[in-house]
């Protein structure tokens, strides 16, 4: 039989020859960890180190040894590192009652720090376990004081006497007998009732601030809806009085065009005139858009202008006649001219149609006035030719004797 028959028969019938060096390095307390060059010494000797013949395959198993032992080295720190701060945390549950009393870390550890759960761990996990125990603690016994202060404050609202301006030592004794009063520990009830006075000032408040806020907002709401009316009033009135100012233009107008078309003497009376003024089919002197007097004063305007029409056309009939030349032509032996005389200007002026349009009242006055403005004139006319005649008759005298 082969050596090679006989080494296939012994790996059936017996451990490997990897388990074999596996073996061999832990009987030599090969550590986790541990490097092959430290390690050599103690295990190149043993006759399973050289049943393995490859030197790459010994160095593989054993690095892979090292490792497996490590991983487990730490799997088994951890567990036990678990193990300690559970019997550390149920430690800290047992002494749950002195460290409620007194929260201070070295008074726990001389009372228990010769318990085997104490000494397990390291100082640094005490310490934040401790801590977090303690800190478990204040919360619960803050937990429970917060749901005796609330349980306290539900017995004061219900009681409809409280109000913001009630004190404690008046209302006190009416919860005696409550069990939510005696909960409570005495030196806390009065700061929990003055507590709750504050909440129902800060309420009240809080409420009186609501309150104007919507009051604020409800007289901003109507501030714009009355500007905005306002607004609205100020454009239809505006539009109003625009309208109004058109129609009563137009009124003034068409009213203007009746005048001209009826009244054509400047003589003619408002209180003679109204009735025909008013027969107008087209009701123009009744329309309503005309303001109160005004067809009177439009009625009276439009006479004044016939009447002062009438005066410039007989002036620019004066102009036109009674010239300088005119003016300064005597036409009988007594020295009437058309200046002096009315008669003499009658005579030159009644064959125009200007003439006999103007009331006869008012053109003797007018013809004075424009009489009296042409004496003027010639008297002017006049003073400036006498300086020449006696500026010329002193130059004669001034000429030397003729010569006979």
């Amino acid at each position: 039989m082969s050596d090679s028959s006989s080494d296939s028969d012994d790996e059936e019938h017996g451990p490997s020859k990897e388990d074999c060096f596996k073996e061999m390095l832990k009987e030599r307390g090969v550590a986790p960890f541990s490097k092959w060059e430290k390690e050599l010494p103690k295990i190149v000797f043993d006759p399973r180190f050289k049943a393995i013949p490859s030197y790459s395959r010994r160095r593989a198993i054993f690095d892979q040894y090292v490792r497996t032992c490590a991983v487990e080295e730490r799997k088994e720190k951890r567990a036990a590192q678990r193990a300690a701060m559970e019997a550390y945390k149920q430690l800290l549950e047992e002494a749950s009652e002195d460290i409620n009393s007194n929260k201070d870390y070295q008074e726990f550890k001389r009372k228990w720090g010769t318990d085997p759960r104490f000494e397990a761990l390291d100082r640094k996990a005490r310490e934040s376990l401790f801590s977090e125990k303690v800190k478990s603690i204040e919360e619960k016994v803050q937990s429970m004081r917060n749901a005796v202060k609330t349980d306290f404050k539900s017995m004061l609202r219900e009681s409809k006497d409280i109000t913001s301006t009630s004190r404690w030592t008046k209302v006190k004794e009416n919860f005696r007998n409550d069990a939510r009063y005696k909960a409570m520990k005495h030196e806390e009830r009065e700061d929990a009732f003055n507590e709750y006075i504050a909440e129902l000032k800060s309420a009240e408040k809080e409420a009186e601030q609501a309150a104007k806020a919507k009051s604020d907002e409800q007289a901003k709401l109507k501030e714009r809806e009355r500007e905005t009316r306002k607004r609205k009033e100020r454009e239809e009135q505006e539009m109003e009085r625009v309208k109004l100012k058109i129609r009563r233009k137009e009124a003034v107008s068409s009213y203007q065009a009746l005048l001209v078309e009826i009244i054509k003497d400047p003589k003619a009376s408002w209180t003679e005139s109204k009735p025909k003024l008013e027969k107008d089919p087209q009701g123009r002197a009744v329309n309503p858009d005309l303001g109160k007097g005004d067809a009177e004063k439009l009625f009276r305007d439009h006479v004044k202008d016939l009447y002062e029409r009438r005066v410039r056309d007989f002036r620019a009939l004066l102009s036109e006649v009674i010239t300088l030349e005119i003016a300064a032509r005597t036409t009988t032996d007594e020295g009437k001219t058309a200046i002096n005389s009315w008669t003499e200007a009658k005579g030159l002026l009644r064959s125009d149609p200007r003439y006999n349009k103007l009331p006869s009242k008012d053109r003797e006055s007018i013809w004075r006035r424009y009489a009296d403005d042409m004496a003027r004139k010639l008297k002017q006319s006049d003073s400036k030719e006498k300086p020449d005649t006696d500026g010329k008759q002193q130059r004669r005298s001034s000429d030397p004797p003729r010569r006979r």
